[in-house]
């Protein structure tokens, strides 16, 4: 295939100014022929007070990626998409899409497919939020037909320090706050670097676990037609499309 980047696929990413767990994680794990381009909005503050400037920031940093010819563009922040809700979401979406040309999927409705792919209704929510992003998280999976067993977030003040948790304290964390009574995990943030714990977690549990990121690129690639599994972050990936 010679050294040209992205022939099974060109994705463009739009992120926070402040994450740092995305780019290098999606690197590391997509599959081979697999290309990201990312382009950024600023948080001055947090995603709570922000979210309008950065959903019109979004607009610029998509029209940006067309430029570079990619394949779809993932919006990849999860607290926008809960603030916005499900058909704020969908239709702050499809303008963007319909402005670029360009297929467009947010974490929002990544996660969702996602849980209903694996048939799960009955969760065990965990987030780094603090407690007035996670309250509107919880309404949010309410709001679209979900029971939330349990919930528990680490109330984390900045987003920037989200992803200098370490795995091995997102496992012990979720671990702590699992019920028996859940189908299932999901995992919050797209700044929180949960995807390591996922595949110890679902032997340790039993249950299927999903995060903002296994969900998001599960979508990116079954968006740009790539059917290969990716083993070792959960059974959604280990599926393949």
């Amino acid at each position: 295939m010679g050294d040209r980047f992205g022939w099974r696929g060109k994705v463009g990413l739009i992120l926070p100014s402040v994450q740092t767990v995305t780019e290098p994680l999606f690197y590391r794990i997509a599959p081979q022929g697999v290309a990201f381009y990312t382009s950024r909005v600023l948080i001055r503050g947090n995603v709570m007070s922000d979210h309008a400037d950065m959903e019109r920031e979004a607009f610029r940093a998509a029209k940006e990626l067309a430029t570079a010819g990619v394949d779809c563009i993932a919006y990849c922040c999860t607290g926008s998409g809960i603030l916005l809700g499900m058909e704020g979401d969908r239709t702050f979406c499809l303008k963007m899409e319909k402005e670029t040309g360009i297929p467009i999927l947010s974490s929002l409705s990544a996660m969702i497919e996602g849980l209903e792919t694996m048939g799960l209704k009955k969760l065990v929510l965990i987030s780094p939020y603090r407690d007035e992003m996670h309250h509107a998280e919880e309404n949010f999976f309410r709001d679209n037909g979900f029971e939330i067993v349990k919930s528990q977030s680490m109330r984390i003040e900045s987003g920037s320090k989200y992803g200098l948790v370490p795995p091995e304290e997102i496992y012990r964390f979720c671990h702590q706050h699992w019920d028996e009574r859940a189908e299932g995990l999901f995992i919050s943030c797209m700044n929180f670097n949960a995807m390591p714990c996922i595949d110890p977690l679902e032997r340790d549990l039993g249950k299927p676990v999903l995060s903002s990121h296994s969900a998001t690129l599960w979508k990116i690639l079954k968006m740009i037609h790539v059917g290969e599994a990716v083993p070792g972050f959960g059974n959604l990936l280990a599926k393949g499309r």
